[in-house]
């Protein structure tokens, strides 16, 4: 972290973070708008604290909540905001100045009038003055308050964890979601060699390494930042890189890619085919579509076709396909790491509805494929009811399935992350999918 910081940066962050937890944005998207025109080091900073309030809202709010006369359920946003911004600082970035994390929050609510200025720099004032004695909810007697709070998870979710997995278990779930996931890219095999673009991007001064498991991925740790402009590579979890390969998509084939938004998967199969055959890239956000046609052109893949459809309704093709990718909504419980806003998002009562629209997808899916093809159902959750339920009941009204091992699919080194059923299940320190 810089050691001095700019009014800029918590603005962008402000701006960005009274949206989202507004309910009317995701941060990813909104945030790299904001940072146009910042220079990198507060590109870095509004990063830092944009994710890092979502991150740890829910701890931050019982802290505000210990040296506010107000508690934060009843105070405005914007200063409930403010007053967020200046915590995550205090408590969590060490390289920040109390004065400047205090007087910056300040400054974000001046305009409001002096009198909310001043309850600000009170507030935060007493934070940094009493946070060496903060009290946390006690592990023995209420575990369920206390991982919501010392790990930011709303309790209706520890809760359902505990029951699954246990008390240490869901608690070290809840730690590691709370981890900044690395920086990773997928190369465009079709435009450059993993090898050359790693000695490209170290020649600009990164720090990259090979993945783990996917063979096309980079992990970018320091160093600068990634262009998503760049031809040379898509920004992708590795995790999402593995699953185009349990499909094994061939040259000349004929594929269907449902819910196929941004785009990701489908410019991937296009390079394991040797962008020769077809995709159709299906999505009912013709905005999001939008995405991935713009990948599709800056990668260079000439195969993919997108539709603007919701394959729940049905989708306009008179033919069948070779194979097809159902990458289905689901609750995101997977992925809370890179997207910690779901947290407050979801509600439970989402999961079990959630799982009626993936089984239907599913279904109408089927309907589109040749006889001999695959289809491979695809979630970033690892809740029962979206995973294993789906493709259960799926598997006993079709008895024309066979449920096949992911292993013979998966390229060499992960056999691991399969199970003893033959699922893929890939969990942290990757994002958990199947």
């Amino acid at each position: 972290m810089p050691k001095i910081s700019t009014i800029g940066a918590r603005q962008a962050a402000f701006r960005v973070l009274s949206r989202v937890i507004g309910g009317d944005a995701y941060a990813d998207i909104l945030l790299e708008k904001e940072l146009n025109g910042l220079g990198e080091t507060d590109r870095h900073l509004a990063t830092e604290i944009t994710y890092g309030v979502l991150r740890w809202r829910i701890r931050l709010d019982w802290v505000i909540d210990l040296f506010s006369s107000i508690k934060s359920k009843k105070l405005e946003h914007s200063v409930l905001n403010a007053l967020r911004i200046g915590a995550y600082q205090l408590l969590f970035l060490t390289r920040v100045p109390p004065s400047a994390a205090v007087n910056g929050s300040v400054e974000l609510v001046k305009r409001g009038g002096g009198k909310k200025a001043g309850f600000v720099n009170a507030v935060l004032r007493r934070i940094d003055a009493g946070r060496a004695g903060i009290a946390y909810p006690d592990i023995t007697g209420d575990p369920i308050k206390y991982a919501s709070i010392v790990y930011s998870h709303p309790e209706w979710m520890v809760k359902r964890w505990m029951e699954r997995f246990g008390a240490e278990q869901a608690i070290s779930l809840c730690e590691s979601n709370q981890s900044v996931p690395p920086k990773t890219l997928r190369v465009n095999t079709l435009a450059i060699s993993r090898e050359r673009l790693i000695g490209e991007l170290a020649g600009t001064g990164l720090t990259v390494k090979k993945t783990l498991y996917s063979p096309d991925g980079i992990e970018v740790s320091s160093g600068g930042r990634l262009d998503p402009k760049d031809p040379r590579y898509y920004i992708q979890d590795e995790a999402s890189q593995l699953i185009p390969y349990l499909l094994s998509p061939k040259p000349g084939e004929a594929i269907l890619d449902l819910c196929s938004a941004p785009g990701g998967k489908a410019t991937h199969m296009a390079q394991l085919m040797g962008d020769s055959g077809l995709i159709c890239a299906v999505d009912k956000h013709p905005r999001r579509l939008e995405n991935v046609a713009e990948a599709a052109r800056r990668l260079k893949t000439g195969i993919i076709r997108t539709v603007a459809a919701d394959a729940l309704d049905g989708i306009p093709f008179a033919r069948r396909f070779d194979a097809i990718l159902i990458d289905a909504p689901c609750s995101g419980l997977g992925v809370l790491r890179r997207s910690p806003d779901i947290k407050y998002r979801r509600k439970e009562e989402d999961i079990k509805e959630l799982a009626g629209v993936q089984r239907r997808l599913l279904e109408r899916a089927s309907g589109y494929l040749e006889k001999g093809g695959s289809m491979v159902y695809s979630t970033c959750t690892f809740e029962p009811e979206e995973t294993d339920g789906v493709i259960k009941g799926f598997l006993q009204d079709h008895t024309e399935f066979v449920l096949e091992d992911a292993r013979g699919y998966m390229p060499e080194g992960c056999g691991g992350l399969v199970d003893s059923s033959g699922f893929l299940r890939i969990r942290e320190p990757l994002i958990n999918s199947q």
